[in-house]
This record gives C-alpha cells, sequence and structure tokens, in this order.
C-alpha cells in the first residue's frame, strides 16, 4: 500500500493504515465513495482501492468517526493485544509478550494500525464460546471476525460447519440473522452500489500489491515443509489451527503482517514454545540487502521472516542455567 500514497504522510508509519481506513469512512460520511480515490483534511491523497474492507465495516463509521483517529486507532489496537494476551494464557498459560515485542509481523502490524490482530482474537474467541456453548456470543463473534475474511475464513467456516454437523440451529440461526442485519443494513444505508464499488476497489487494491500465496516459490515450498512438519509433530488433531495455518499459507497477500496466523497456530500447537527464533525476523531484513526491489525478492524477503515464526514451534528450548548453589546437610 506505500506505493499508493502521495504527500508527507507516506513517511509517517505510526497507525498509518488505520489513519487511511479512517479517513475513507470519513470520506464516505460526507457522501463519497470509500472505495474511490479520496483526500485527508490535510492534503494527503490516496487512489482508489485503499479501502478495501467489506463494506458492512462501514456501519461502524458513525461510531468510531467520534473519536480522534489518533484516539480510536490506539484503543484498537490495545484491544486486540489484551485478547491476545488473555487467549494465550488461557490456552498456554504462558505470556503472548514475546511474540508482540519480538516477532516482526506483529510489530509492524501494531505499528501502522492493522485489524488482522483484533480479527484474530475474534476467531478465537468464537471458538472458546463455542467450546462453552455459549451460541448467540459465537454467532456474533463469527459474524464480525469474518470482515477480515482474508485472516479468518477457513477457520470460520469450520466453526459453521461443525455447528451445521452438532445441529446447533441456534448458533446457525444468530450468525444468519447477524449477518443479514450487517450486509443487508449497509445495502440500505448506502445503497446496493456500494457492493460494485467495493469490487472495483478490490480490484485496484490487488493491483497494488503482491498477490501471491506465500507457499509460491521462491522460498514457498520450504515455507510449506516447515510448516507441515509442525502440523506432523504437534497439531494433527487440531483442524480449526490446520485451517488457519492453511488460510495463512494460501492466501494472496505478500505482506508480513497478514502472517500473524502462525503465532496463534505455535501457540496452539506448542505451549512451551522458545522466543529466540523470533529474534530472527528482525535480523533477516538488517542482514540481506535485497539488490532490487522485485516481487520475487520482496516474497522472498517475507518468506524468510515469516519462517521465523514456524522455527518457533519447532526448534528446542534453550535451558537458561544460572548456576546452583551447593546446599549442604545441617
Amino acid at each position: 500500500m506505500d506505493e499508493l500514497a502521495k504527500g508527507p504522510y507516506m513517511q509517517e508509519l505510526w497507525l498509518s493504515d488505520w489513519r487511511s481506513l479512517m479517513g475513507a469512512m470519513l470520506h464516505w460520511l460526507a457522501g463519497g465513495d470509500p472505495y474511490g480515490a479520496f483526500t485527508m483534511p490535510d492534503g494527503a491523497s490516496y487512489e482508489a482501492g485503499w479501502y478495501a474492507y467489506p463494506p458492512p465495516t462501514l456501519l461502524f463509521a458513525p461510531l468510531l468517526a467520534v473519536l480522534p483517529w489518533q484516539l480510536s486507532g490506539v484503543l484498537v489496537q490495545l484491544l486486540a493485544i489484551i485478547g491476545f494476551e488473555g487467549w494465550s494464557r488461557r490456552r498456554s498459560n504462558r505470556l503472548a509478550l514475546p511474540w508482540l515485542l519480538l516477532w516482526l509481523p506483529f510489530v509492524q502490524g501494531i505499528l501502522i494500525g492493522q485489524t488482522t490482530l483484533l480479527a484474530l482474537v475474534g476467531l478465537m474467541l468464537a471458538e472458546e464460546a463455542y467450546s462453552a456453548g455459549r451460541d448467540r456470543r459465537a454467532a456474533l463473534l463469527l459474524a464480525l471476525c469474518i470482515l477480515k475474511p482474508q485472516a479468518t475464513i477457513l477457520g470460520a467456516a469450520w466453526l459453521l460447519f461443525l455447528a451445521l454437523r452438532e445441529r446447533r440451529w441456534q448458533l446457525l440461526g444468530s450468525f444468519a440473522g447477524i449477518c443479514a442485519l450487517l450486509w443487508g443494513g449497509i445495502a440500505l444505508v448506502a445503497g446496493p452500489q456500494i457492493y460494485l464499488q467495493w469490487y472495483e476497489g478490490l480490484t485496484a487494491y490487488s493491483a497494488a500489491l503482491p498477490d501471491r500465496p506465500l507457499i509460491f516459490p521462491p522460498f514457498g515450498p520450504l515455507l510449506a515443509l516447515l510448516a507441515g512438519l509442525l502440523w506432523w509433530r504437534h497439531g494433527r488433531d487440531d483442524m480449526l489451527g490446520t485451517l488457519l495455518l492453511l488460510n495463512t499459507l494460501l492466501y494472496p497477500l505478500s505482506v508480513i503482517y497478514i502472517a500473524i496466523g502462525v503465532a496463534f497456530v505455535v501457540i496452539r500447537w506448542r505451549a512451551d514454545w522458545p522466543w529466540y527464533p523470533l529474534l530472527l525476523s528482525w535480523l533477516l531484513p538488517a542482514l540481506i540487502l535485497l539488490p532490487e526491489r522485485t516481487p520475487d525478492t520482496i516474497a522472498a524477503l517475507t518468506q524468510g521472516i515469516i519462517a521465523t515464526g514456524l522455527l518457533a514451534g519447532l526448534l528446542p528450548q534453550i535451558p537458561l542455567r544460572l548456576g546452583r548453589r551447593a546446599v549442604s546437610s545441617p
């Protein structure tokens, strides 16, 4: 998306994605096409396709627009971080903080104000609600998390399949009703043409970003091998985790923040994951200077960075021995 930005804002990374998201929403509230070109009040302009979220997300625009974009962006990131930390403690009895601080995809996503983490937390909470028999809560969370389908769609589809197989009609009915309110409500508010505008925005968005799946060359087969080994050793009994991993590797969007689903998979499958492989995600960009920025070289570096997350599920712990004091009998 950096290629689309113009003006001084191009150099500002802090909450940059969130700022542009709010810019598109405010443009829509003012009567414009959120999926077309728009200009921020400070003069920064964006081409068509910058905003690519599904139309129901626009229903949250009036609520978000009440706050300054900096404050709403920080609150959304805090909500996602707290949710991730709580889920990690319940799942593995360990802090998630090393992932948030040490793994480059997380740092990038939080820094620019991405919503991928929030969507994945929603999926994990939906699974917990499903397991606890809280069908309405699970339905609401599933309907919301699929508003970021590139990160959640396979996992959400699996939970809905389980609900159908187990005849949990309350969950399925609630999910259908909430989706009808979201997807039909925006058509009533904005008019049915909003979906045509969304399609045109997606077309422009796809043309501006690398769009190969992570398992494609040059190093995709090696990444798939690492993922397969992790699955074989730790995840064969976890279908949701398996589908989340597949979703991450197969979705054609070659940016590192979209791969944070790997962290959820590793935490699900290996409670004693080591933290030191995560540091390698910073060393690779520092040590490997791309001779030329091409789709192949960018994809190769991205694949190497994401591989470090898989290594956190495969490499052994390094025991830290600080020495032992001799204990003598009294």
